[in-house]
């Protein structure tokens, strides 16, 4: 037992490490170096596929700019393209592109009486705008039986036709329009019993000079203005009413939308020019300013015809038509006798016609001191290119009754 000796080794201590000390370093297996291998290739090919994704991303970036730019060229193009005539033949003009607005001809209306014919019409305009002159223009050129309501015109005015009212006369007025009533309601009768053709040739225009103002002091006018708006038509009674207001409470029509409708309103100046506005219509708002002639008919353009024509046709009419009443309500059986008498130094020939004798004679009286462009335009109303017309009109008579 003392012969079997254990062998203990007895680690020794550790030698102090310096600068020139070498410490062993063993390289990695296999197995280490195929897992850095394998973390390699993943980080490749997560990097592609992110280099991948930016430069498809630039690629598509830089195909829809090209896409955008080559739509916009071809839209240019085909601009040029259309404005070319019918199967491209070629032109020794430059065609130069351009998106114009085009606006549509304002259908003008020219001849007011067939515009109005058979309607009620208001005349709406400031004071100066010449509502009384279209008012008489119409009154001495649509013919037929004409009745004025009128409280502030002269002896002059109207002249030839059937007046009302004149010097503030409310209760005249009054009267008449109950009158008005009256003829209407008989109208209708004759209507129901016999018809429309019944009332042939029986037409009737009752003119009222500055309506709104006999709301207030005519105790008839409400009734008579709302049968008229609902029955005038059917009875052959139109009426032409004349006002400085636009507001329908100012007709003593506010709350009354149907029968304000029933009438057309014709606008002269501003009030027409303050219409075309609220239409939002910059194409009618420069068309109203470029002449005083023009206005509106309810929204559509109305060309009047020129002023001097129309004082023509007043001062004409006013000198042939026979009065048929003073004024019916204060002397309703006063004739007045036409006072156009023949002059006596005219040579009256047996074969002349009436109408050239009309004629004549008004040129005798209305044309004294007058030159011959004068007479034509303001006494026989000739203007523009009828003036030829009135020239040769006037030598005629001239020759015909040696004048």
């Amino acid at each position: 037992m003392g012969n079997d000796l254990i062998d203990i080794k007895v680690a020794s201590p550790p030698k102090t490490s310096n600068a020139y000390t070498w410490v062993e370093m063993h390289l990695p297996d296999g197995k280490t170096l195929l897992r850095y291998c394998a973390w390699g290739v993943g980080r490749v090919m997560f990097s592609a596929s992110l280099f991948s994704v930016n430069v498809t991303r630039a690629t598509l970036k830089l195909g829809i700019w090209l896409c955008d730019g080559f739509e916009s060229g071809v839209k240019r193009l085909l601009k040029v393209y259309d404005a070319l005539p019918y199967a491209g033949t070629p032109m020794t003009q430059i065609i130069e592109a351009s998106a114009v607005l085009v606006e549509e001809p304002l259908e003008i209306i020219t001849d007011i009486i067939a515009a109005i014919e058979g309607k009620q019409v208001m005349i709406i305009g400031e004071m100066g705008t010449g509502k009384s002159t279209l008012a008489q223009y119409l009154a001495y050129t649509i013919g037929g039986a004409v009745k004025v309501y009128e409280c502030e015109g002269t002896p002059t005015d109207w002249s030839g036709l059937e007046v009302i009212g004149r010097g503030e006369n409310w209760v005249a007025i009054d009267q008449g329009m109950l009158s008005d009533l009256d003829d209407l309601s008989n109208q209708m009768k004759i209507r129901n019993e016999r018809g429309d053709a019944a009332l042939a040739s029986t037409e009737r225009v009752i003119i009222v000079e500055e309506y709104p103002e006999l709301v207030s002091k005519v105790g008839s006018s409400g009734e008579w203005l709302e049968r008229h708006a609902r029955r005038g038509r059917k009875a052959r009674r139109f009426t032409i009413l004349l006002s400085q207001y636009d507001r329908v409470a100012a007709w003593g029509l506010e709350g009354k939308s149907d029968l304000a409708d029933a009438f057309f309103r014709i606008r002269l100046g501003k009030k027409a020019l303050a219409h075309a506005k609220s239409l939002k219509n910059e194409q009618l708002i420069n068309w109203l300013k470029a002449d005083q002639s023009h206005c509106l008919l309810d929204d559509q353009p109305l060309k009047l015809p020129p002023y001097r024509e129309m004082k023509a046709a007043t001062v004409r009419g006013g000198s042939t038509i026979v009065q048929p009443y003073y004024d019916n309500a204060i002397n309703p059986q006063k004739r007045v006798e036409n006072d156009l008498k023949p002059a006596p130094e005219a040579d009256l020939e047996e074969n002349c016609s009436d109408n050239d004798r009309v004629l004549w004679r008004l040129i005798q009286r209305l044309g004294g001191g007058k030159s011959d462009s004068a007479i034509v335009t303001e006494v026989l109303g000739f203007t523009g290119r009828r003036y030829g017309e009135g020239a040769a009109l006037l030598e005629r008579l001239r020759k015909q009754f040696g004048g």
